[in-house]
């Protein structure tokens, strides 16, 4: 099992996301291949909510919240 395989378990479950610039929370989308899409919720990064794709290789760490 590879990264996005684990992650796709886990779709529809509110995520963080951390980068090495930026922390991203939100709902897990999709996750395939080499990407992950999360529905971004408002933050100091993104003053709206939106859809952001990930690229597996730039992610430092996802933790699923309950």
């Amino acid at each position: 099992m590879d990264f996005s395989e684990i992650l796709a378990t886990f779709l529809g479950r509110t995520v963080e996301v951390i980068q090495a610039n930026q922390f991203l929370q939100g709902q897990l989308l999709s996750a395939a291949g080499a990407l992950i899409t999360v529905q971004v919720v408002s933050s100091n990064y993104l003053p709206a909510s939106r859809q952001v794709t990930i690229i597996n290789d730039n992610i430092s760490l996802v933790r699923i919240l309950p």
